[in-house]
């Protein structure tokens, strides 16, 4: 269970989750981009508190998750069209590493990771189309 404590708060910290509190710099005809993000987020979001409220039924304590990389402060302020392609490299990066995750799991925590993956896969999609 450890393994799937430390997806649930790597995946909290995620760049997508600080862009949602964070938003970047958008001009009105960006707004379309940015509620998709924002929905995108939030999807990610509801996928990791049911995540969580699976570690909760199997009585394992959620991890504590502090604070986003300071990192990422570099990118506030910064223009959304600047953003998109750090978002998609990092989404990138987030999916392998949950691929690599779920191969060492057990079925039934495996079956829980997969779910993040297969959101993760679709927003990596979405993200490529935005970046263009």
């Amino acid at each position: 269970m450890t393994e799937l404590t430390a997806v649930y708060r790597r995946e909290l910290l995620s760049f997508l989750q600080y862009v949602r509190q964070a938003p970047p710099y958008a001009g009105r005809a960006d707004g379309p981009t940015v509620a998709k993000l924002r929905g995108m987020a939030d999807e990610e979001l509801a996928a990791l508190e049911a995540l969580g409220e699976y570690l909760d039924r199997a009585r394992v304590t959620l991890p504590h998750v502090g604070a986003f990389p300071t990192a990422f402060t570099n990118y506030n302020f910064i223009a959304l069209r600047k953003v998109l392609p750090l978002l998609r490299e990092d989404q990138a990066k987030g999916l392998a590493q949950l691929e690599q995750d779920a191969a060492g799991l057990s079925v039934p925590d495996r079956a829980e990771v997969e779910k993040l993956v297969a959101l993760k896969r679709r927003h990596l999609t979405e993200l490529e189309a935005l970046a263009v």
